[in-house]
């Protein structure tokens, strides 16, 4: 077994591919725009092994074929692709062919130097093991270096013995799917051979038939245990939490004792969202006042009602019979996957009106917004029929007579509140009523936010900021976006395109990294990574950092909706009403 291993380790185009993998594992240590744990630096290890070893095999492979058709060494095609592809490079090309060049570049100096050095010493003996001290030495001396950028880039270095560790996880979980590949590979040569000898056909058939067997089989291994994976995030979003059990006894909320909609049908995030509706002593208590209304909190659930039609007529019967539309301002929510709308902005509004709000959203679905990118059309429209028909409601009021209509949306949320009003532009918002909007931590797939900051740029009022004094005073359309948030910059071309974000170093927004430099494959991965880390959200203890918003949001949700007569002290006491209602919910949460 050790011979083999031997034998395949031994082959040019593995050798390249391995120390181009290597190569890409130095790369991996540098920060990115969030900090990540030990175990997720191992998975970037695994994959960026993964993303060298087949760049480099590859390339090997096109040397050999070159190398065959001159009848030359190696290193001779492997030079001349390496100082061509630099020299393009230096040049400047468009991506994806920066991306060939840069990797054709450093493929190219690894083949010729493995080539050379298997001509000077072709049998091996001492000359292999004083190469791989060589390399072995070159890659600690690269890694080492690379660290250095933590503590150059004003961040804290990396212990050495979490580096030990991912390195070591990352190479063997690499290992392990080499090794399942070299398996799949030998189980289809051996099921050719016994075909081919026993019942005849061509030997080159039956490994296709052979590879399309095994692939086929792993597929429906992984579909079958994804489905039982996504039905258990189903089942989640319905599980009842012993905080959550009671329906409340307020008429001004869905799942109530006037409500046209059941408590238990609202779902988990349903049942906490209206639970926690703010009362008018709530509210008179953090603002010092005594004029406050109980808040109105309504909630579809996706189980109420089987299309997306009558969950809107649902919605709309439930802002009826709660007199929300008497209230001076309505808020229309758009949720995540789960169904989950941050109570953070909503919690501040009732505070900053004295209650004379109302809240509606309508959930359609129960996964996480990662795996809900299938429900995305389906929310749109619902939330395009949901603010078209509210709309239609409020048509025979007078301006004095109906609220005003805002949008929120974070995250996914963000996402499907706004391509809801695709194509672009602030006619579409204004056909509906749409006063003003908040939208909190865009995903990069949403194609509204990039079209009308480029239509409507100078006008003012469509608005991109980071921080409350980056927001223009007349911004009727508001969107919230760390210069940092992974959500809002992870774009797939990421894995063959320079991002702009990555630009020179003293040209980058504040709290991006600028000693990361953009490698292809890599930063893709640990730009993935970060998206699933971008939120770091300990109860209570708010951040304006990553895709945590929630230091940002009281501050944003009184300019962007424009609620005026809010003190500086009545702002702190809502700051701190924030934090308490968040540490509360967290307790009860972790009932269950």
């Amino acid at each position: 077994m050790l011979h083999g291993l031997t034998r395949v380790v031994a082959k040019p185009a593995v050798q390249t591919g391995l120390v181009v993998g290597g190569i890409a594992v130095v790369r991996t240590y540098q920060p990115s725009l969030v900090p990540r744990p030990r175990n997720d630096q191992a998975l970037i290890v695994a994959a960026s092994i993964a993303s060298g070893y087949l760049a480099g095999n590859l390339f090997e492979r096109v040397v050999g074929l070159a190398g065959s058709a001159t009848r030359m060494n190696r290193a001779v095609p492997a030079v001349a692709i390496a100082a061509g592809a630099a020299a393009a490079v230096a040049v400047g090309l468009p991506a994806p062919a920066e991306t060939l060049a840069t990797v054709a570049r450093t493929a190219g100096v690894v083949s010729a130097s493995l080539a050379l050095s298997r001509r000077l010493r072709p049998t091996g003996g001492p000359g292999a093991g004083v190469a791989a001290v060589g390399l072995g030495g070159v890659f600690v001396a690269a890694l080492a270096r690379q660290l250095r950028s933590y503590p150059d880039d004003g961040q804290p270095a990396i212990p050495l013995p979490e580096v030990g560790s991912s390195l070591v996880t990352g190479a063997a979980i690499g290992a392990a799917g080499w090794s399942l590949l070299v398996g799949e590979r030998a189980a289809a040569r051996g099921v050719a051979t016994v075909g081919s000898n026993h019942l005849g056909g061509s030997q080159l058939l039956w490994q296709a038939a052979a590879h399309g067997a095994i692939i086929g089989a792993a597929g429906l291994a992984a579909r079958l245990a994804g489905g039982r994976v996504l039905g258990s995030m189903d089942a989640a979003g319905d599980r009842v939490e012993p905080g959550y059990t009671t329906a409340p006894a307020s008429g001004l909320v869905s799942g109530g004792p006037e409500s046209t909609v059941d408590f238990a049908g609202l779902g988990l995030q349903g049942r906490r969202f209206v639970t926690d509706a703010s009362s008018a002593s709530v509210i008179n208590q953090v603002m010092g006042s005594d004029d406050a209304v109980d808040a109105v909190r309504l909630y579809i659930g996706v189980d109420h009602a089987p299309t997306i039609e009558a969950r809107v007529e649902l919605a709309i019967e439930e802002l009826g019979r709660s007199g929300a539309f008497d209230r001076s301002l309505l808020i229309v929510g758009s949720p995540s996957g789960t169904g989950y709308l941050n109570p953070i902005p909503i919690e501040a509004a009732e505070y900053f009106t004295h209650g004379d709000v109302a809240t509606v959203t309508i959930q359609y679905g129960k996964r996480p917004s990662l795996v809900s990118i299938d429900r995305i059309d389906n929310a749109q429209r619902q939330q395009a029929g949901l603010v078209a028909r509210i709309a239609s409601e409020l048509d025979g009021r007078s301006a004095s007579e109906r609220p005003r209509i805002v949008l929120y949306g974070e995250s996914l949320g963000a996402q499907t509140s706004q391509d809801a009003f695709a194509p672009p532009g602030y006619e579409a918002l204004a056909e509906v009523s749409v006063d003003r909007a908040l939208w909190v931590g865009t995903p990069y797939a949403t194609r509204f936010q990039g079209a009308v900051m480029s239509a409507n740029a100078g006008d003012g009022r469509f608005g991109r900021a980071a921080t409350i004094a980056e927001r223009g005073r007349d911004t009727e359309y508001t969107f919230l976006d760390h210069h940092e948030d992974p959500v809002t910059l992870s774009n797939p071309s990421i894995f063959y395109r320079r991002p702009p974000w990555l630009g020179p170093p003293e040209d980058r927004p504040p709290h991006i990294s600028r000693t990361q430099r953009w490698v292809p494959a890599v930063t893709f991965w640990q730009a993935a990574f970060d998206t699933k880390n971008a939120a770091r959200v300990v109860p209570g203890a708010f951040e304006a950092f990553g895709h945590d918003y929630r230091a940002d949001l009281a501050e944003f949700v009184r300019a962007a909706y424009a609620i005026d007569g809010v003190t500086d002290a009545q702002m702190e006491a809502v700051e701190r009403a924030l934090r308490r209602s968040e540490v509360e919910r967290a307790a009860r949460i972790a009932q269950g």
